[in-house]
C-alpha cells in the first residue's frame, strides 16, 4: 500500500530548501513530484556543501523521490510545456522572489486557466506586499527580522545570536506542506483549488511567539510577569560531554539534589518547594552554577543518565552528530537507513518523522540527476516528438 498521498501530482519549480524540502515532504507521503530546473546548473543547492559526484549531500535529501525534468522557463517554448504538465497537476509549489512567476507566464492565475482546482503555493521571505516583499532574502535575514535572533541573545554577552542551522527555511517547507495538504482537503471537499501563500518571517514568527515572547503576549499592567522557560535551560558541563536536567516540580528537584549526592540541598527554605524556589530565583540560579552544577561535572554522560533515571528526573546528554546513528533510541525507532545513490554513492538518511500505520509510506526513490526524466516526462504529454528541437534551442536537457 502506498502513502496517504498516492494519486496526487506534485510540480516543484523551487530551488535551495523552503520549496524544494516542502515537496518533498509530501513526496515522502506517497504523491508524484516533478522537479522543474533551468537546463546547465539546475537548482544551486546541487552543488553547495559535501559533495561527490557531481552532488551535494543536502540536495539529495532535500530531493529525492523526485522525477527532474530540465526546461527552461525563460523560454516560450518551455512555458508551453510547462503549460501542458500543469493541466496534469495537482499541486504546484514555487519559492522564487515575488512576481517572478508572473513575469515567466507560470504564476497561480495564468495556471489556474489550465487546471482551475489547482493548489498552488508560494513561499516568500516576506510575503508578496509590503515594504519589505522585493528583498532578496536568505535564512539569515528572517532570522535577523522576526526576532529568532534575538530571542537567542546570550546572556553573557547580551548579543543577539543566530540558531546555527536553515531554520526558517526548514520551518517554512514544514508548514508549506502542511498547508498544501489542507488546501487538497478542502478540495477533496468541493471548495476548489486555491492559491497559498506564505511567508519565512511569517512562519518564524508564529514559530517563535508562544512560548519565547510569552511575556509579550498578554497585553495591560495587571500581568503577573514570569521570564520564559526557553532561556532557562542549560547544559551542565560532565566528565566527557554535557547533559541537561529540568527539575520543575518538587519531586523532580529533590531527585536531582538525591541523584548528584546533594540530598541536603533540598531542604534549604529558600529551595524546599515551588513557591519558595521562584520567589528566590535568583538563589536557585546561583545554586545550579555553584552547586548543582560542579556535582554534575563529576560524572560521565552514562553515570548522569543512569542516576537521574533512577531519580525519575527529566534528563538527557548531548549526542554529538556523529553518535546518533548509535543511539538506542534512534536505533530502535528506525530513524536512519544506509543505501547507495547511483550519483552520490553511500549515504545516510533520516526517514520521514510521521508513520502512517494505515498507509505506510515507500522509501522514496534517490534525488535524480539534472533532466534524468525530461524524455519520460515529455512522452507522457504526448511530446517526445518535440525533444530533439527542444534540445536543440537549448530549452530542454
Amino acid at each position: 500500500m502506498a502513502g496517504p498521498l498516492e494519486g496526487i501530482r506534485v510540480i516543484d519549480i523551487g530551488a535551495l530548501i523552503a520549496g524544494p524540502l516542502a515537496a518533498t515532504l509530501l513526496g515522502d507521503q506517497g504523491a508524484e513530484v516533478i522537479k522543474v530546473e533551468r537546463p546547465g546548473v539546475g537548482d544551486l543547492f546541487r552543488h553547495v556543501g559535501s559533495s561527490r559526484g557531481g552532488m551535494s549531500g543536502t540536495f539529495a535529501l532535500l530531493n529525492r523521490g523526485k522525477r527532474s525534468l530540465a526546461l527552461d522557463l525563460g523560454q516560450a517554448q518551455g512555458v508551453e510545456i510547462f503549460l501542458e504538465l500543469a493541466r496534469t497537476a495537482d499541486v504546484v509549489i514555487q519559492n522564487l522572489r515575488p512576481g517572478v512567476v508572473d513575469r515567466l507566464g507560470v504564476g497561480y492565475e495564468q495556471l489556474r486557466a489550465v487546471r482551475e482546482d489547482l493548489v498552488y503555493l508560494s513561499l516568500s521571505g516576506f510575503g508578496g506586499s509590503g515594504p519589505y516583499a522585493e528583498k532578496r532574502v536568505y535564512d539569515n535575514v528572517i532570522q535577523a527580522y522576526s526576532g529568532l535572533a534575538d530571542g537567542q541573545t546570550n546572556p553573557e554577552t547580551d548579543e543577539p545570536e543566530f540558531i546555527r542551522q536553515l531554520v526558517t527555511d526548514k520551518l517554512t517547507a514544514y508548514a508549506g506542506a502542511q498547508a498544501v495538504s489542507s488546501a487538497l482537503l478542502a478540495r477533496e471537499r468541493g471548495r476548489g483549488g486555491q492559491h497559498v501563500e506564505l511567508s519565512m518571517l511569517d512562519t518564524a514568527i508564529a514559530f517563535l511567539w508562544p512560548d519565547r515572547a510569552n511575556d509579550r503576549i498578554l497585553l495591560g499592567e495587571d500581568v503577573v510577569s514570569q521570564p520564559p522557560l526557553g532561556p532557562s535551560f542549560k547544559l551542565m558541563p560532565l566528565a566527557d560531554g554535557h547533559g541537561t536536567a529540568t527539575a520543575f516540580s518538587d519531586a523532580e528537584f529533590h531527585g536531582l539534589c538525591r541523584a548528584l549526592d546533594l540530598a541536603e540541598l533540598a531542604s534549604d527554605p529558600r529551595l524546599v518547594d515551588t513557591a519558595a524556589r521562584m520567589s528566590n530565583f535568583k538563589h536557585l540560579t546561583y545554586t545550579y552554577q555553584h552547586v548543582i552544577g560542579p556535582a554534575a561535572r563529576k560524572l560521565t554522560r552514562e553515570e548522569f543518565e543512569k542516576r537521574l533515571a533512577a531519580e525519575d528526573v527529566p534528563h538527557g546528554v548531548v549526542r554529538r552528530l556523529d553518535e546518533l546513528a548509535e543511539d538506542p533510541q534512534v536505533v530502535a525507532s528506525g530513524v536512519f537507513s544506509e543505501r547507495d545513490h547511483p550519483v552520490a554513492g553511500r549515504m545516510r538518511e533520516p526517514r520521514h518523522a510521521a508513520r502512517f500505520l494505515g498507509t505506510p509510506l515507500e522509501p522514496a526513490e534517490p534525488a535524480p540527476a539534472l533532466g534524468a526524466h525530461s524524455d519520460e516526462i515529455l512522452a507522457e504529454l504526448g511530446l517526445s516528438g518535440r525533444a530533439p528541437a527542444l534540445r536543440e534551442a537549448a530549452v530542454l536537457a
